[in-house]
Parts: structure tokens; C-alpha cells; sequence
């Protein structure tokens, strides 16, 4: 299925859930004065890394879009998954945020939500975003780190899952079982710590741009 196709589906999705009256027209921002996270992401060198956009189990009728990902049983994106691809994008657009390309598991959640979220960069499923494997983890941090350098004033997108994520960085916050999904985590290379998380929904699902 097309990018366009899906770009589309993104838009019907978010329309029916506000219309439903689960937000408001746009998201709300609600990010520390103390300092624009989405500058620094103008400036590029991070790396962005998330677990998949919702996707509770056992779903009825589950689907996947990107053309080649996998479907594992009941486990498509449903219409907050949807409606969080939907939001990122818009929220990537409107920062002007530079990705330079998408790493993803091989999974449809996963594919889905990295095709929403990078634009006109191109989408890899990749074998790390699946593995626990250390070594392979360190290589690929090093091939990250390398796109980085080679491509400065842009960013690398990985969208993986809860068990996978943290690896490259991602942080739980206290109180946390796991990883949230659709939360995304601002990755020092240098470091591969989190400087900051980003949401494009409050606690209640309603649309809003939170930092923390």
C-alpha cells in the first residue's frame, strides 16, 4: 500500500476520533519553557527512538499497511494507533524535523507507525530492531552513529518494541511496566541516553504535545 494510501487512512482516522470528541482540532502544546526540544531536533544528531504506536492484542479484523510487513495475530495499529501516527506526523511536518531515514522491526505495528513518522525518508526493516543480541546491538549503534556523521543536520528514526527500544536508549519512567507506546525518546548518541520524551497524547488519549 502506498504512502499516500496510508497518509490518507492517518488523516480519516484522526477525523473520526475527533469528531468523536476524544480532542480538540489540534494538538495542544504543552512543552517546558525552559527549553525547545524541537530546536535542537532541527539541528539533527539524534537519534529517535519508539516503541510502536498502540496495538492492544487479540484485536478482531487487525490490519497492516506498508506493503511486505508481517501481521502478527491481532496485533495491527487500531484507531489510537492510527490516530498517534496521524498526530506524529503532523507534529514532524510542523517542527521541520529532519529525518534522514527509518529503521523498523519487520512487524506491521511497528513498519505502520515508523512509515507515518518519516516523511519521504525511506523505511528499512532492519534485524536489530527484533534482536536482544549484544553484539549485534553494538553494531548497529555504530552504523547509526555513522549515518549520523556522514549526514549531519538530520536524525535517524528507530520503531521497534517494549523489549527492544530501551536497548538503543528509550527511557521507563518510574512507575512505568514498560515502555509506553507511541512515546518517543530524544537519544544522545554519544551517550545512547534519553534526553528528553515526547507524547503526542495526555493519560486520558486526547491529543497533546507533551514534553518531559
Amino acid at each position: 500500500m502506498t504512502r499516500l494510501l496510508l497518509r490518507c487512512l492517518w488523516a480519516i482516522s484522526a477525523a473520526v476520533f475527533l469528531s468523536a470528541g476524544h480532542g480538540n482540532n489540534a494538538p495542544k502544546d504543552e512543552r517546558d519553557n525552559s527549553g525547545d526540544v524541537f530546536k535542537t531536533l532541527r539541528s539533527g544528531g539524534f537519534v529517535l527512538v519508539m516503541r510502536h504506536a498502540h496495538s492492544p492484542s487479540d484485536q478482531d479484523n487487525s490490519k497492516g499497511y506498508s506493503e511486505g510487513c508481517v501481521l502478527a495475530p491481532g496485533r495491527g495499529l487500531d484507531e489510537t494507533g492510527l490516530l498517534q501516527g496521524q498526530l506524529w506526523s503532523a507534529l514532524i511536518e510542523k517542527e521541520q524535523i529532519p529525518i534522514l531515514k527509518a529503521y523498523t522491526s519487520h512487524y506491521c505495528r511497528a513498519w505502520d507507525t515508523a512509515a507515518a513518522l518519516s516523511g519521504n525518508a525511506e523505511v528499512a526493516p532492519h534485524p536489530s530492531q527484533v534482536t536482544t543480541d549484544p553484539d549485534k546491538i553494538a553494531l548497529f549503534k555504530v552504523q547509526v552513529e555513522h549515518d549520523l556523521d556522514a549526514n549531519p543536520g538530520s536524525n535517524v528514526l528507530l520503531v521497534s518494541h517494549s523489549n527492544i527500544a530501551p536497548l538503543y536508549g528509550a527511557a521507563v519512567k518510574a512507575g512505568e511496566d514498560e515502555l509506553p507506546e507511541g512515546v518517543m525518546s530524544i537519544v544522545d548518541p554519544e551517550t545512547w541516553g534519553t534526553i528528553a520524551r515526547v507524547s503526542v497524547m495526555d493519560d486520558n488519549g486526547n491529543p497533546s504535545v507533551i514534553v518531559n
